[in-house]
């Protein structure tokens, strides 16, 4: 298997890649700013503006492309009612407008060689909404629907999945009491769901939540 990771410098990108390379796949690293350690492959560029050139120079590097994971993203707080326009679209254009342009260039390569997409969302927007995220839920609704819909489109040359992270490699005990397995889930959690998803041939158009229950517990 041949990968592209965005986003794959660190936390769960980079889990994701090194995951993909322990079961003998070649990947191609991607970062914007701060290049990943101890890569083999890498490719730098912004996913909003060059999408296209990031694809093309994977595709170079590897001699080919079977998957694509769409994990970099940006992440930030902010009220709705303050949101500037230029902020929101900023938003979209890093996770939702990008991702897509990067699913378009690399399409052609992966129906050709039957593979597949695994996008990287999030429980706010999928399952739920948090207050103070309203670019950033509006951004990952966003991917979750071309997710389902380019899996409708695509078939059956290309399949098309997604993972929803919920609480991730972070300190706030406050989250345990709300998940029902008892523990903050690691970047290694999701790492397995999106490579699980990326073997199986007859799974498209779904969305994994990975969360330890907590989507679940009211």
């Amino acid at each position: 298997m041949q990968a592209l990771v965005t986003g794959a410098a660190k936390r769960i990108g980079r889990a994701i890649a090194l995951e993909l390379k322990h079961r003998g796949a070649r990947v191609a690293m991607h970062y914007r700013n701060t290049p990943p350690q101890d890569a083999e492959i890498v490719v730098q560029g912004d996913q909003a503006l060059e999408p296209e050139r990031i694809v093309r120079e994977a595709i170079e590097k590897l001699g080919g492309l079977d998957l694509l994971v769409c994990n970099a993203a940006e992440f930030e707080k902010a009220p709705a009612a303050e949101l500037s326009p230029e902020r929101f679209e900023a938003m979209l254009a890093a996770n939702l407008t990008g991702p897509f342009r990067l699913m378009q260039a690399a399409y052609p390569h992966l129906k050709a060689a039957h593979g597949s997409i695994v996008t990287l969302l999030d429980v706010c927007g999928t399952s739920q909404v948090w207050k103070g995220y309203a670019h950033y839920a509006a951004s990952k609704a966003g991917l979750a629907a071309l997710t389902r819909l380019l899996a409708l489109e695509w078939a059956p040359e290309v399949r098309v999945n997604g993972v929803a992270p919920g609480a991730i490699d972070t300190g706030d005990e406050r989250l345990l009491k709300r998940i029902p397995l008892g523990r903050i889930g690691t970047a290694q959690d999701v790492a397995r769901a999106v490579v699980f998803l990326a073997e199986q041939p007859f799974i498209t158009g779904q969305i994994l939540t990975v969360d330890g229950g907590r989507t679940v517990n009211p």
